[in-house]
């Protein structure tokens, strides 16, 4: 049985998680066998990956949802080599859609597992930073592609230690307000993408038995898209000592 000292409760998102445990994998390592250079290349490959995914999807969402805009709302422009227009082609709208959604999932998903390797690769930094207590994201902005300017605007920069600029209220008001407004930037976009979908949804409308089971999977995709993304935090049980632990029957087998 589990003693309670041995144990608490502590809330974590997904992100969080596999950062920690990334950590703790780590400490089974402390000679850096398995956890060292060679690996951390192979994860910044894969992260590249991931980024080029990420890449090839959003190009596939903004081809898809300004052909929906085009249909829906500009005029019959003619396809190259041909006298169709875009709205001559049968089902346009249902298919742009669906290609519209299908782009959007697929770049929710790719966001997201581009996030995860880069949480990984993160822990690589913090291990290495440790030892000089520098920023470790000084380290990772060398090795995965970062928002840099994010860092710089924070009201303080080295949230791991010292800062050694600290700012007045000015720049914190300024460069805060210039953040809250990226951000309602991108929700507009989001929300644009939306209401495009939502357009080609209805436009799409029919009596039959299909547009009801289209209009679904179309809300459905969205639904999934951006639940997977708020990452929401919930308990977990955490036991202390769990990697000493590891650690020992590590070595009990290797006697």
């Amino acid at each position: 049985m589990t003693n309670p000292k041995d144990s608490f409760s502590l809330n974590m998102s997904p992100n969080v998680r596999l950062r920690m445990t990334v950590a703790e994998e780590m400490r089974l390592d402390p000679e850096q066998e398995l956890f060292n250079d060679a690996l951390h290349d192979k994860y910044i490959t894969m992260h590249r990956e991931a980024l080029n995914q990420q890449q090839g999807a959003l190009k596939t969402l903004l081809i898809s949802d300004v052909g929906l805009a085009l249909l829906l709302f500009g005029k019959n422009i003619k396809v190259p080599g041909t006298d169709f227009g875009i709205q001559d082609l049968p089902a346009a709208n249902e298919v742009l859609t669906v290609v519209a959604a299908f782009g959007f999932l697929t770049l929710a998903m790719a966001f997201l597992n581009a996030q995860m390797y880069q949480a990984i690769l993160e822990q690589f930094y913090i291990r290495r930073a440790s030892k000089l207590g520098i920023d470790p994201d000084f380290i990772a902005f060398g090795n995965v592609f970062s928002q840099v300017y994010l860092k710089a605007f924070r009201p303080k920069m080295d949230i791991h230690g010292i800062d050694f600029f600290e700012p007045n209220r000015p720049y914190q008001a300024f460069y805060g307000l210039m953040v809250v407004l990226l951000l309602i930037t991108w929700l507009s976009l989001l929300l644009l993408h939306l209401l495009l979908v939502a357009a080609g949804t209805w436009n799409g409308a029919g009596s039959s038995w299909f547009w009801w089971f289209f209009s679904g999977a179309i809300a459905l995709i969205h639904i999934v898209g951006i639940a997977i993304n708020l990452l929401p935090a919930f308990n977990f049980t955490v036991r202390m000592g769990r990697a000493e632990k590891a650690d020992g029957r590590l070595s009990d087998n290797v006697g």
